[in-house]
């Protein structure tokens, strides 16, 4: 088979499985949020609402820490 792509390889074969974490859902007042494991905090992935106020708010943005206890 012959695989025609614009991509790297390592973009289409990664070298190693364990660069992916699990990621795990979160509850939250309003919806909930997609988060994965970084080092001892957790990072936001995605945020799955149907309330619009919350993803004005900045501390559900993709990317940012969140804190599971506050």
């Amino acid at each position: 088979m012959i695989l025609y792509t614009y991509q790297n390889l390592h973009h289409v074969f990664p070298p190693d499985q364990t660069e992916f974490q699990e990621p795990q859902v979160v509850d939250i007042p309003g919806g909930q949020l997609v988060v994965e494991q970084d080092g001892k905090e957790f990072r936001v992935v995605r945020l799955l609402s149907t309330d619009p106020n919350l993803f004005l708010d900045p501390k559900y943005a993709p990317g940012q820490s969140y804190n599971p206890q506050n």
